[in-house]
């Protein structure tokens, strides 16, 4: 987008704020969501992040937009041209445009839970998940906040990504199973924790949780996976991993005493191997 453009957008994102995001009939809603849809490859933070991400989602909430241009967004955030574009580069700019494609995709999917009538197939749905869960598999630009740029943030937003997900009916057990087996590799294999991110896949674990489809047995042996990844003999590596593990699992702890009392004591007997090894 380029400089025209984006202050000109940036003037009409700051009324729509202003205006409580209300949406006058005099607003083209569709070249509007097109023009956001770009500035969320933006690398200028106030516009991606602040404005264009906030206008974005609010306007699939107000039923504005007609379901074919709900369809046809959908399926242009979850290709590589957004959510999987430049996926397993590191320090590129291409890292906002998938990260920043999350919320808008997150709340296509709400928006259609949520309506009383579904807009969106289950195997639409489904396809979504597909995109969400090979984007926190391949992710490997782990960068929070760059200069002058802002927030990249990929792994918090993915995170984000999949709880929302999580709660959507589409998904059973197996879903919401592949859900926990792709967090888990990602905290064991090529994550480094960065601030709250860590704990924002704790929430996703815990919003799977409590979608009540996953035994505490299932859970328990999930858990217990985690010493399946045995020590490379590289101390950096090794300390990552562990370091890792342990905050993971104090974060979920804690919500789940908080969120899911009576599935806690049981689910856990793995965890405290975790901590020791």
């Amino acid at each position: 987008m380029d400089k025209t453009k984006a202050f000109s957008l940036k003037k009409r994102l700051i009324e729509i704020t202003k205006n409580n995001y209300q949406f006058s009939d005099s607003i083209n809603v569709n070249s509007l969501a097109d023009e956001m849809k770009e500035a969320l490859t933006s690398t200028d933070g106030d516009l991606r992040d602040r404005l264009a991400l906030e206008v974005f989602c609010n306007l699939i909430y107000s039923e504005k937009l007609s379901d074919e241009k709900c369809h046809s967004l959908l399926h242009e955030l979850i290709s590589d041209k957004y959510l999987l574009h430049g996926l397993g580069k590191e320090c590129d700019d291409s890292v906002f445009s998938r990260s920043f494609s999350t919320y808008p995709i997150s709340s296509i999917v709400r928006y259609n839970h949520k309506i009383g009538r579904r807009i969106l197939t289950n195997d639409e749905i489904k396809n979504v998940l597909n995109a969400a869960l090979k984007y926190l598999r391949e992710e490997n630009d782990l960068r929070d906040f760059v200069d002058a740029k802002g927030w990249a943030n990929s792994i918090g937003h993915a995170a984000d990504f999949l709880a929302s997900l999580a709660e959507d009916s589409a998904f059973g057990h197996s879903e919401l199973f592949a859900m926990l087996n792709t967090i888990r590799d990602k905290i064991c294999i090529n994550y480094a924790s960065y601030g709250a991110d860590i704990f924002r896949l704790a929430d996703a674990v815990a919003a799977i949780l409590k979608r009540g489809l996953i035994s505490e047995e299932a859970f328990a042996n999930w858990v217990a996976s985690f010493l399946e990844y045995e020590k490379t003999g590289n101390y950096m590596n090794d300390a990552r991993l562990a370091s890792n593990r342990s905050e993971f699992f104090w974060g979920l702890s804690g919500r789940l005493k908080k969120q899911l009392p009576n599935f806690h004591s049981y689910a856990f007997n793995a965890y405290f191997k975790i901590i020791e090894s």
